[in-house]
């Protein structure tokens, strides 16, 4: 969940059965990726998917794997073309039909109800992490886009959006290493906490203050080990608030930084706590707060990725088009545009249904959708019944 620009981070998480006090992204990971293996309960004749997973091994890849999955399902329905990777891969279509089809005989149905089943699974149990981020938190799903990313995401995303109601779906220019663009983008960064276990009631601000200088004049002795240039550098300063008796706190920004140096009440950050609560539980109490702790990040910059521009102008999508084959939509085979989305320029847009092809990836264009090329060369698709 990104909120004003920024993901929500969690202090603790867990690595597999224990529990560690450490900062991560506040992420929901859920098993339902492309070699999530579908079958059918002995018990009680009902289709599941996951959390067995075939791995690189779907029937598609003609890897030696039998058994049917979420990557096989997509192919069956025409969602994914017969080569990846610009023609590296060819994938083994009826070998994937063929698994799938195994499953529907189970059922009494055709491949294609079968795949489309797979697929709505998978879709359901991906929707139930999101809910846990945004409904379960107070938060109203059609209130953010949904960004899309992995070398599966965008076959699914739009299936997704459609929903919960989160548009734009938005599809980065390069989704499939998203991750690792993202690790050679990241900054320095390093954390000084300090334990600060206060009621509010009464709490003697200065006190605050001298610890969080405290806390700066290690982060910039950091960054000097480093060999970070004074323009390259910045800190920001949070402390961690939470309800007294509460079991868990909220990381909240120091509203004004100034006030390290200048001093003056803590009011201003308790109610910046009780509005941040609010946001992301969607209620605030009339109770003590209680600090926790105090932190100051020392940030880096690192120098910036050259990435390949996106066509300055917008283009005829006539100009792009690849191919057109049957994919399965609305409950029939449908004559389907491929794109080659290199050649898609700047403002650029195209109405579904149609199937979108890179190099690391594959994005599937619902019906009554259209996508449309940003200034950044992200991909942004809504309903074309909102005016896309």
């Amino acid at each position: 969940m990104i909120l004003d620009g920024r993901p929500t981070i969690s202090r603790s998480t867990e690595v597999g059965y224990f529990p560690a006090k450490v900062p991560t992204l506040d992420v929901r990971s859920v098993g339902a990726g492309g070699g999530s293996i579908a079958e059918v309960s002995d018990l009680t004749k009902s289709l599941r998917v996951g959390p067995r997973s075939a791995g690189a091994r779907p029937g598609r890849y003609a890897r030696g794997g039998t058994e049917p999955t979420v990557s096989d399902a997509n192919a069956v329905l025409g969602y994914l073309p017969p080569v990846l990777l610009g023609g590296d891969m060819t994938l083994d279509v009826e070998a994937a039909r063929g698994a799938v089809a195994a499953i529907g005989e189970k059922l009494g149905l055709s491949a294609e109800a079968a795949a489309r089943g797979i697929l709505q699974i998978a879709n359901e149990v991906m929707l139930g992490a999101l809910r846990v981020i945004t409904v379960q938190r107070g938060l109203d799903p059609r209130d953010f886009g949904l960004v899309a990313f992995g070398g599966a995401g965008p076959l699914h995303a739009n299936a997704l959006a459609e929903l919960l109601g989160c548009y734009p779906v938005v599809v980065p220019a390069n989704p499939g290493v998203l991750s690792a663009l993202g690790f050679l983008e990241a900054e320095f960064k390093n954390e000084f906490v300090r334990s600060f276990i206060r009621t509010a009631r009464g709490i003697e601000p200065e006190a605050v203050w001298a610890a969080l200088r405290d806390l700066a004049g290690q982060a910039r002795a950091w960054l000097d080990e480093q060999d970070v240039a004074e323009a390259d550098r910045r800190l920001t300063f949070s402390l961690d608030l939470r309800y007294e008796q509460q079991g868990f706190e909220v990381t909240v920004d120091l509203p004004d930084p100034g006030a390290i140096e200048r001093g003056g009440p803590l009011d201003p950050v308790f109610e910046a706590f009780h509005a941040l609560h609010e946001r992301l539980y969607g209620v605030r109490f009339d109770v003590p707060v209680e600090l926790v702790a105090l932190r100051v990040v020392a940030h880096g910059a690192t120098e910036p990725v050259d990435e390949i521009p996106v066509l300055a102008e917008a283009t005829d999508p006539a100009d792009a088009l690849i191919e057109t084959r049957p994919a399965f939509f609305d409950g029939g085979w449908v004559q389907t545009p491929h794109y080659d989305r290199t050649k898609l320029g700047i403002g650029t847009r195209i109405e579904g249904p149609a199937i979108i092809r890179q190099y690391d990836t594959t994005t599937v264009l619902l019906p009554r959708h259209a996508a449309e090329v940003d200034r950044h060369g992200n991909l942004l698709i809504r309903p074309l019944a909102k005016g896309a």
